[in-house]
C-alpha cells in the first residue's frame, strides 16, 4: 500500500475495522446462539425431569415408574435421549430403554438444585445432563433418588454449524457491503481534494492562472492563501518583466544618440573612434535584447509540467528562417522521426529552436541539416552547417556568455549562451561537436512530457 496516498490510508484503516468489526460480531453472535440453544434445551430437559419425578414410585425396593415418558425417543436405543433413576441409598438404578444396558456416569447433584453438566455419551458423543436430587415419601420411609435427564449435544453442534456458515455468508455480504460504502464514502469526501489538485495540475501546465470553483470550509483558507501566492508572483513577475523592459526602452534614445556622435565623428575622419563608439552601441543593445528575451522566458520548478510538439516547432522556425533574405540563400534539409511532446513551454521552444537555426544560417556556407529522434525519455534535435566550423579545442567555450570565437561576423556572442540557459531552466542539455561537412554541430537534448 502507497501509505503516502491519503485514499489508500483511509481505505486501510476502513477495511482492517471492517474485518475486526466482523469478527467480533461473528464470535459474539456465535457465543450468544450456542448460550440461547442450551438455554432452550436445558428447559427442554428440566420439564421432561419434571415429568419424570412425577411418574416415580417410591414405593418400589428397586427404582421404577409408572408410566413411560411420551417422547418415544426415550424407548429407542441409543437415540440420543435418555433418563436415569438411581436410589442413593442403595444403588439400585433405572435406565430408559434408548440406554439399553448402558449406565450414564452422573455427577453428583447436591442441594436438590438440578445441575447441568457435559459427559462422555454412550456412542462417544457429547452428552449433557441435568441431574438433581429429589426426596420422595414412601408407604414406610423418605427416599431419596438420583434423578438425570441427558440429551446429545450433537443437535447442538449441527445448528450452531449451520448457524455459523449462513452468519459466515451474511456476515460476508454486509462486509462487502460495508467496504463499498466505505470507498464511496472516501471517495466522495476528498472530492474536493481532488479538485484541488485537478486545479493545481492546470496552474501547473499553464491552462489556468488561479484556483478556481466552490471549495468546502476547511479547504477554503488553503485555496486563498494559493492564490494569493500566485497573484503575488504574477505580480513580481510582471513588474520585473515592465523594469526590464522600461529600462531597455530608456537605453534606446541614448545607444540611438551614440550612433549618431559615431557618424558625427566619422564625417570628421575619426574613424577608429566612430567605428569604437558603433561597437560599444551595438554591443549594449545586443546585451538590451538578451535580457529582454530572458525576461520573458517562463521560469519553471520541477513542479511544473508542459507539452508542446517538437516537429511543429522546428518547421514552424523553419518556415520563418526560409523568408529571409539569407534563408533564401540556403538549402535546408530536415529529417525528423516520429513526432515528440516535449516538457517545454511551447515559446520557449520556438525561442531555442531559433536561436540554434539562426546561428546555422548565420555560418552556412549551402547547406543546414536538422535531424531529430526519440531516445528514452528524451527527444533530440542535431543542426549541422557546411560553414568554416570550430576547432575542436575551441568547442567548450561556446555558449559561455559574451564569449565570441569568430570576428568576422556580427553579433555577441549571446545567442548560445542563451539558448544553454533556456535549456538549464527546462532540464534539458546542448551539446556541441564537428559537423560531418566541417561545420558545427549543435545538439539539442529535451526531456519528453509526461503521459497522460
Amino acid at each position: 500500500m502507497n501509505l503516502s496516498s491519503l485514499r489508500l490510508r483511509l481505505m486501510g484503516l476502513a477495511l482492517v475495522w471492517v474485518v475486526l468489526s466482523l469478527v467480533a460480531a461473528a464470535v459474539v453472535l456465535q457465543y450468544l446462539f450456542a448460550i440461547n440453544i442450551e438455554r432452550t434445551m436445558r428447559s427442554d430437559m428440566e420439564a421432561t425431569l419434571g415429568r419424570l419425578a412425577a411418574v416415580i414410585m417410591p414405593e418400589m425396593e428397586t427404582p421404577a415408574i409408572s408410566a413411560p415418558l411420551p417422547d418415544p425417543l426415550y424407548s429407542v436405543p441409543l437415540s440420543g435421549k435418555y433418563w436415569q433413576i438411581e436410589d442413593a441409598e442403595t444403588g439400585e438404578t433405572t435406565r430408559s430403554r434408548s440406554l439399553w444396558d448402558l449406565e450414564l456416569a452422573v455427577p453428583d447433584a447436591g442441594g436438590g438444585q438440578a445441575v447441568m453438566s457435559h459427559v462422555e455419551g454412550p456412542s462417544g458423543g457429547h452428552l449433557l445432563l441435568l441431574t438433581q436430587m429429589l426426596e420422595m415419601s414412601g408407604p414406610e420411609r423418605t427416599r431419596l433418588f438420583r434423578v438425570t435427564v441427558g440429551e446429545d449435544h450433537a443437535p447442538i453442534d449441527a445448528a450452531i454449524s449451520s448457524f455459523n456458515s449462513d452468519a459466515a455468508a451474511v456476515l460476508a455480504l454486509l462486509g462487502s457491503l460495508l467496504i463499498l460504502a466505505a470507498w464511496l464514502q472516501i471517495v466522495l469526501g476528498l472530492s474536493p481534494v481532488t479538485a484541488l489538485r485537478r486545479g493545481v495540475e492546470e496552474v501547473r501546465q499553464g491552462s489556468a492562472d488561479r484556483l478556481r470553483g466552490k471549495f468546502p470550509t476547511e479547504l477554503a483558507p488553503l485555496v486563498e492563501e494559493v492564490n494569493a501566492l500566485l497573484e503575488s508572483r504574477e505580480t513580481s513577475v510582471t513588474k520585473a518583466r515592465e523594469r526590464a523592459a522600461d529600462l531597455a526602452h530608456g537605453l534606446k534614445t541614448p545607444l540611438a544618440a551614440l550612433h549618431g556622435v559615431a557618424e558625427r565623428l566619422r564625417a570628421q575622419g575619426e574613424e577608429r573612434e566612430a567605428h569604437l563608439i558603433d561597437d560599444l552601441a551595438f554591443e549594449m543593445s545586443e546585451r538590451v535584447d538578451h535580457q529582454l528575451r530572458l525576461a520573458v522566458l517562463h521560469q519553471r520548478t520541477s513542479a511544473h509540467t508542459a507539452s508542446t510538439s517538437l516537429n511543429t516547432a522546428v518547421l514552424r522556425t523553419l518556415t520563418v528562417l526560409k523568408k529571409t533574405a539569407r534563408g533564401e540563400t540556403l538549402h535546408w534539409v530536415a529529417q525528423l522521426g516520429d513526432d515528440c511532446q516535449v516538457d517545454m513551454h511551447r515559446q520557449d521552444l520556438l525561442e531555442l529552436v531559433g536561436i540554434v537555426l539562426e546561428n546555422a544560417a548565420k555560418w552556412a556556407e549551402g547547406r543546414v541539416t536538422i535531424r531529430g529522434w526519440r531516445a528514452g525519455e528524451h527527444a533530440s534535435v542535431s543542426v549541422e552547417d557546411d560553414g568554416p566550423g570550430i576547432a575542436e579545442d575551441q568547442l567548450e567555450q561556446l555558449g559561455r556568455r559574451g564569449v565570441r570565437l569568430d570576428e568576422s561576423k556580427p553579433g555577441s556572442g549571446l545567442g548560445l549562451a542563451m539558448a544553454a540557459e533556456i535549456l538549464e531552466i527546462n532540464r534539458g542539455a546542448i551539446a556541441y561537436d564537428r559537423a560531418e561537412s566541417g561545420g558545427l554541430k549543435v545538439t539539442l537534448t529535451l526531456p519528453l512530457a509526461a503521459r497522460g
